[in-house]
Parts: structure tokens; sequence; C-alpha cells
């Protein structure tokens, strides 16, 4: 047999090939085995989320959790994600599990907190969210959701310390500066209403439901030059907010100014033609101007609105007494 240098050469490049194919498939096999990591399923469930496929992202998280029974962050995306989709005791289940295998997971403790609390279980919610705050004492938002949680329970005192130390912890809370003026308002603490509400338009200057409320307690003090200011900046904020009108109207009413009071308690209606209170406080500005024609047909439109019994018969009787006046 002759010996052909070329033969020799393709079985050299064949041998280098057949080893090649042998390293790829090596390859192959090893991202095969790293696809069977409960890890790889996670990462790839979130990057599914992060696109938009939670059902495939949960399927994937499902996966990881078979694989790994104690991976717990696993168990707490399953939770986010079931609580996404109205899945509450999917969610309340993955949780738990993540509490059984970390029991002091912020994030778990807090979840679990809001579960209860949107389920008005405010006892529930106040011992998740004491449990969190000791180990995570430096947590505004627990001290914040904690404040609601009392302030349902009508606890208002541990709900106004709450607010407190939340706005201390995060004092750009606006929700918490918020709710604990409304709080300090119904507490009859106007000073301190006042300031929250203050504190509120510093953050967020726009912020309409702080300009009423802040119009509110400034008018339980007489200020009513303050009740004005902040009544018309609600209203700059939306032109058609009619509490902030009748609110207006109020304060011009008591300045004596009826002319202003009438025209800002008619725009309350106009904007709002169900809004009760508004004929009543139109029919006593007419009144007041000496208008009694009108202010008996406000009163007569306020009697067919949905108000009470005992107040429907005081009205009446008031009417009445404005025709009596025609009359002399």
């Amino acid at each position: 047999m002759s010996f052909d240098p070329h033969q020799t050469g393709l079985i050299a490049i064949a041998a280098g090939l057949g080893l090649g194919l042998l390293i790829v498939v090596g390859l192959v096999v090893r991202a095969q085995v790293l696809k069977q990591t409960p890890e790889w399923h996670y990462n790839k469930a979130l990057d599914c989320h992060h696109q938009g496929h939670t059902d495939k992202a949960i399927k994937l998280l499902h996966k990881a959790t078979k694989m790994d029974p104690e991976f717990a962050d696993a168990f707490y995306n399953l939770g986010v994600f079931s609580l996404q989709g109205q899945e509450i005791e999917k969610a309340k289940d993955c949780f738990n599990t993540v509490l059984s295998l970390r029991p002091n997971d912020l994030d778990a403790l807090y979840n679990l907190a809001l579960i209860a609390y949107e389920a008005e279980d405010y006892g529930e919610c106040i011992n998740l969210l004491k449990k969190a705050v000791i180990f995570h004492p430096d947590d505004a938002d627990c001290y914040y959701t904690l404040a609601l949680a009392y302030e349902a329970l009508e606890s208002n005192d541990d709900a106004l310390s709450n607010y407190q130390k939340a706005v201390e912890l995060d004092p750009n809370n606006v929700n918490a500066f918020l709710f604990m003026g409304k709080l300090q308002d119904h507490s009859r603490l106007l000073d301190e209403a006042i300031a929250s509400f203050k504190q509120v338009l510093e953050l967020d200057p726009h912020n309409l439901e702080a300009s009423y409320d802040l119009s509110i307690s400034l008018a339980k003090k007489g200020d009513w030059d303050g009740t004005i200011h902040y009544s018309e900046r609600a209203i700059e904020i939306d032109p058609n907010y009619a509490m902030a009108y009748n609110q207006l109207g109020l304060a011009h009413y008591c300045k004596e100014q009826m002319e202003q009071a009438i025209e800002n308690y008619q725009r309350a209606i106009e904007i709002d033609p169900s809004y009760a209170n508004a004929y009543n406080n139109l029919g006593y500005a007419y009144q007041k101007a000496g208008q009694y024609p009108d202010a008996i047909r406000m009163f007569e439109a306020y009697l067919n609105k949905d108000i009470e019994l005992e107040e429907a018969e005081e009205i009446r009787e008031h009417i009445e007494l404005l025709k009596k006046k025609l009359l002399e």
C-alpha cells in the first residue's frame, strides 16, 4: 500500500474535528446541567416577568421551589405575583413559607400585614407590624401602616404616635403628614393639624386634599382670611372642586360678605347639583342678605336631598318663619 501524504492529512483533520465536536458536546451538556439549577429557573423567571410574561415566570418559580424547597426568594416572588393576581390565599401561603425560612423577613411581614389590613383584620396587621419593627426599627412604612391600622380601630393616640414616628424616619412621606393632619384635626389638635397640612404643601404644593383640609382647620380656628386663601388655592388646583367653593362661601359668609358667599355657594351647586350642604348654606346666605324668596327656594331644595328626618323638620319650621316674615 503506497503512502499518500494527502490522505494522512485528511485523517488528521478528521481527528481534529472529532475532538472539537466532543468539546462542543461537553459544553452543551454543561449548559443543560446549569439549566437544571433552581437559581437558573429563578433568574429566568425574573427576566420573563420584566418582559411581561408573568404566567411563564410563575411556572419557572414553581420549578425553582420544587427543586429547592428552602429557596425563600423564589417563594417571596411567587407571593408577590399571586398578590398582583388577586390570589390572596396563595400569596399568604408563600409569604408564610418565607417566614418559616427567614422569620424576620421584613418584606414578607409587611405584605402579610397589608393583606390583613385590606381584609380589615387590623389586630393581625398590628401584630405583624409590631414584629417587623422589632427587627427593623427604622422602617417608616411599617410605622405609617401601623398608624392606619390603629386609626381604623379608633385608637387615635397610638395612631398619632406612629404617624409621628413615620415622619421622623421619612420627612418626605406626604401621605403620613396628610393623614396625621386629618387625625389631628379630628382630635381638635388644630395647631398641629395646620402644621401637618402645611408640611404636605411644602413637599407637594399642588396637593388638593391638603389645601382643602387646611382651609377646614383654619375655619375651625376662625381664621377666615386663611380659609379663603387655601380654599382659593384648592380651586386653582381643581376649578371644579365643589367643596372648596362651599368652604369659600362659608368664609365670606362669616366675614359678612354676602355677595361673595352667595356667588361661591351657587358655584358649588352648579358643579355638583346633589351637594345638599351647599343648598342649606346658600339658603342662609340669601336669608342674611334679606332675599327671603330665594332663601325659601333653597331650603325647599335642601328638603329634597338626603337629610335626616329631625333636620328636615327643623328646616320646615324655618321655612314657615321665613314665609311669615314675607307677610309682615
